[in-house]
C-alpha cells in the first residue's frame, strides 16, 4: 500500500509540474502587421432648407491602414483611377482616395494596395457599390433572379418578362 501511495503521488506530482510547463511556456501572441483596406461609396443629402442644386453629393473612398505595424512604399491605387503613395506608413496611419460629386445615382470604387513587405493579402484589395440585391419575391420557382439583375443591365423573372425592381 506504501508504494501505491508513492506512486500515485509521484505521478500527480509529475502531472502539476508538467501543467506547470505549459501554462507557463505559452508564447506571448503579438499582432501581426498588416494592410487592411476599406471603402465605401454613399449619398448624403443635406439639412432641410439647404437650395436644391446643394442638397445631396455622392462620396467614394477607398482607405488603407497600417495595422500593427509600420510599412515602407506603400501605393493605393484606384482601378483606372487616382494612385497614392507614401514612403513609410506609420503605424495606425491610412492613405486615402475619396471622391464627392452633385447628385446621387448608382456608383462603385475599386482598388488594391501594395507595400514592400509580406502580410496578409486577402484584405488588400476592395469593390464598393451603393447598390444592394433586391430578390424578386414573385420567384416561387427559385429561378434565381432578382430585381438586381435589372439594374445591373439583364435577367428576367419566372414569367420571361424583364425582372423591374419594385414590381
Amino acid at each position: 500500500m506504501k508504494s501505491l501511495k508513492r506512486a500515485v503521488v509521484g505521478v500527480l506530482a509529475a502531472g502539476s509540474i508538467a501543467a506547470g510547463t505549459l501554462v507557463g511556456a505559452a508564447p506571448a501572441q503579438a499582432a501581426v502587421p498588416n494592410l487592411q483596406m476599406t471603402g465605401g461609396v454613399y449619398c448624403q443629402f443635406g439639412a432641410p432648407g439647404t437650395p436644391w442644386n446643394q442638397a445631396w453629393s455622392m462620396t467614394r473612398f477607398m482607405r488603407v491602414t497600417a495595422r500593427d505595424g509600420e510599412f515602407r512604399n506603400v501605393t493605393l491605387q484606384e482601378i483606372n483611377g487616382a494612385t497614392k503613395f507614401k514612403s513609410q506608413l506609420k503605424k495606425n496611419e491610412s492613405l486615402t482616395i475619396k471622391t464627392t460629386w452633385f447628385g446621387c445615382f448608382p456608383s462603385s470604387i475599386a482598388g488594391y494596395a501594395i507595400s514592400d513587405y509580406a502580410e496578409n493579402l486577402t484584405d488588400n484589395a476592395g469593390f464598393w457599390w451603393n447598390m444592394r440585391r433586391i430578390d424578386n419575391p414573385f420567384d416561387r420557382f427559385g429561378a434565381g433572379s432578382s430585381a438586381s439583375a435589372a439594374l445591373s443591365g439583364g435577367g428576367t423573372d419566372v414569367k420571361g418578362v424583364p425582372a423591374i425592381p419594385g414590381r
